[in-house]
């Protein structure tokens, strides 16, 4: 395993400047504007260049889903925004079920919220970052290149696992009727 290669794509991850929502247009967009911000905003997240961060069959099936609120006169404002932005977040990890539940619930003004979570997100990404670094080393120390490497992605996908039930019986305690 290359210490300086996997630092440099967590790196690349925590440079990565999220949009606050002062950036967000305070202006109606109709949804091929709202799927090219999207693209453009959230791009560097993507594993390759063929993916789709947002289509306009994903926003539909949101409206449809009531997650995200119909459009006024088919343009979507500030708001719709923030919370397909949000959507993006939450979709790798949880169900199209949960993510409802959580939006569904939110409570007070949505582009603070959303600054807060951007905020401590930063916070996290820093933090991960440095624990990784350490985790790195530490496992180096005491293993051969292939057998960290796989080490490694197994640590790495047990605390996405960890995390990701975590947020799961957080919903079903707080969130489900």
């Amino acid at each position: 395993m290359n210490e300086n290669e996997i630092l440099n794509i967590l790196k690349e991850y925590i440079e990565i400047e999220d949009i606050s929502a002062d950036k967000i247009p305070n202006i109606e967009l109709y949804m091929d504007q709202v799927t090219t911000f999207i693209e453009d905003n959230l791009k560097y997240y993507k594993r390759n260049d063929e993916q789709k961060i947002m289509t306009k069959t994903m926003i539909n099936n949101y409206i449809k889903d009531k997650i995200l609120d119909p459009p006024n006169k088919k343009k979507y404002n500030k708001n719709h925004l923030i919370l397909l932005i949000l959507i993006y977040y939450l979709k790798p990890i949880l169900s199209i079920n949960d993510i409802g539940l959580i939006l569904k619930n939110k409570q007070g003004n949505i582009a603070d919220i959303y600054d807060k979570f951007i905020a401590y997100k930063k916070v996290s990404d820093n933090k991960f970052y440095n624990d990784m670094e350490n985790f790195i080393k530490d496992i180096q120390k005491n293993e051969d290149d292939d057998t960290s490497l796989i080490l490694f992605l197994l640590n790495i996908i047990n605390e996405a696992s960890q995390r990701k039930y975590l947020a799961e019986k957080i919903i079903d305690l707080y969130f489900k009727d």
